[in-house]
């Protein structure tokens, strides 16, 4: 007759397996702008840059598209200053795939302007005025107040944005501590 502890020590491996694969256990994609899951078309582009141009779509567009980078705030966000570095060294390969890349904060013209000249930013830097993309895409995070210095900062992701405006692909994670791995925007980019 078996013991108690006999069983229990030849299923563990089972149970092991059951508690690493049911689903309590799997993590579960982020689904950030669900307004627009890839396929849909883009509410719309127009932003003053670095310089204080005004972009659009066509105006940012590559070949295949745009790479279009939501971020908090290159003034003070450090998850954000360092993805925009990694940014700045991926550029080439994103470029190389027929695709041009733009950023957008809620930062002021002037801020993007030294942020550029600091960090030898190549692409266009956007100042999304009165939050007005953040708003239209749905990505605000809603943890700050409106009298908060933070107070409309996106959810920060990535979109693949055909010259039609429309999403080829989608990256960004629930904790904006962590941000998409470069290499797999790049793998995406180079299969439009």
């Amino acid at each position: 007759m078996k013991t108690v502890m006999q069983t229990l020590t030849r299923r563990l491996p089972v149970l092991l397996l059951l508690c690493f694969f049911s689903p309590l256990s799997t993590a579960q994609e982020f689904n950030w702008a669900p307004n627009y899951p890839v396929g849909a078309t883009i509410p719309m582009l127009e932003a003053p840059d670095q310089n204080g141009t005004v972009q659009t779509l066509d105006s940012l567009s590559g070949e295949k598209g745009l790479v279009l980078v939501f971020n908090r705030s290159f003034d003070w966000c450090p998850y954000c200053k360092a993805q925009l570095v990694g940014l700045q060294e991926a550029s080439a390969n994103l470029e190389a795939a027929g695709l041009n890349i733009a950023t957008i904060t809620y930062d002021a013209v002037d801020t993007l302007k030294l942020v550029e000249e600091d960090l030898d930013i190549s692409f266009a830097m956007l100042h999304d005025e009165a939050i007005t993309h953040v708003n239209a895409f749905n990505i605000l995070n809603t943890s700050y107040e409106p009298d908060s210095f933070a107070y409309g900062v996106p959810q920060p992701g990535i979109m693949l944005v055909s010259p039609q405006g429309v999403i080829q692909a989608k990256f960004a994670e629930e904790n904006f501590r962590i941000r998409p791995d470069w290499s797999d925007v790049i793998e995406a980019a180079a299969r439009l």
